[in-house]
């Protein structure tokens, strides 16, 4: 996994500061980082919903776009009232830095995601009740690890001037959150041929 743009990211370089061994040396690394991080985050994403949608050859193929679109398009919805809360707390973070580590905390989470997506493969054709509750765990796992990533990367970027970051942290955090339940909404079904409760949006949730 290769970027040209401006020098060399590697895999394993990625992997290290995804989950803390090593930090982007400027802003100018962090930028390719974050990009590498993105699209590779995207491919890992459309993996898992291969073995989500694998109950049908259908949804399988329609699964391998409409999973990352969902991320991206959650993604371009968060990072902009997260940009904006971050100079309004006039944090001592730059947006590119927190760019950086929300792509790399999606990267993380779309990770936890491709690794249990053979598990749910798997129980989608040899159990008919526990396919989709692994399906839906394995996301819920998912956005607690990229969660849980994004903050520790930027506490790792701000030392001890945290506050005014960490509320724009919280802020991008949610938005991406509710808009990625409704992006799920509108490209339902993605976990079954039938969907899930939590595939009708916000109203779903109140059933």
């Amino acid at each position: 996994m290769e970027s040209t743009l401006g020098g060399t990211v590697g895999l394993s370089q990625l992997l290290n500061v995804t989950f803390g061994s090593e930090r982007p040396a400027t802003r100018a690394r962090e930028a390719r980082l974050a990009v590498v991080a993105l699209v590779s985050g995207l491919v890992l994403a459309s993996i898992w919903g291969l073995a989500a949608g694998s109950s049908s050859v259908e949804l399988a193929i329609a699964d391998l776009y409409k999973v990352p679109m969902v991320i991206l398009l959650s993604a371009i919805t968060a990072l902009p009232p997260g940009l904006l809360m971050l100079r309004i707390s006039n944090a001592k973070l730059s947006a590119v830095e927190l760019a950086g580590a929300f792509a790399i905390s999606i990267f993380g989470g779309t990770l936890v995601l491709a690794t249990l997506a053979p598990l749910v493969a798997i129980y989608y054709h040899t159990s008919t009740k526990a396919g989709v509750p692994l399906a839906l765990g394995s996301v819920f796992v998912s956005l607690a690890t990229a969660s849980m990533l994004f903050t520790r990367a930027v506490a790792r970027r701000l030392g001890e001037h945290k506050s005014g970051s960490l509320f724009a942290v919280v802020v991008l955090v949610a938005i991406f959150l509710a808009a990625l339940l409704q992006f799920v909404a509108l490209a339902s079904p993605i976990i079954g041929v039938h969907g899930t409760t939590f595939e009708l949006g916000l109203d779903g949730l109140h059933r």
